[in-house]
């Protein structure tokens, strides 16, 4: 039997800027604009990190608020 491990923190690798994040979601048909992936943040507690002056956020949990939101939207 497997046993799926349990990452606790996110990868470096996935952490992306909200400016970054929302330039990448215009190509998706549904676009987010960076205040709108604010309010997701806060919605959803997401962890943020600070990093000369610019915030990072997991760019696979943005990813799960976004789909949330579009199938909210119908």
């Amino acid at each position: 039997m497997a046993i799926q491990s349990i990452v606790p923190y996110t990868v470096a690798g996935d952490m992306m800027t909200l400016e970054e994040i929302s330039t990448q979601l215009k190509t998706t048909g549904h676009p987010a604009s960076v205040s709108t992936i604010r309010r997701w943040i806060e919605r959803d507690g997401l962890r943020t990190e600070r990093y000369r002056r610019r915030d990072y956020v997991s760019y696979s949990d943005i990813l799960l608020a976004h789909q949330e939101a579009v199938a909210r939207r119908g």
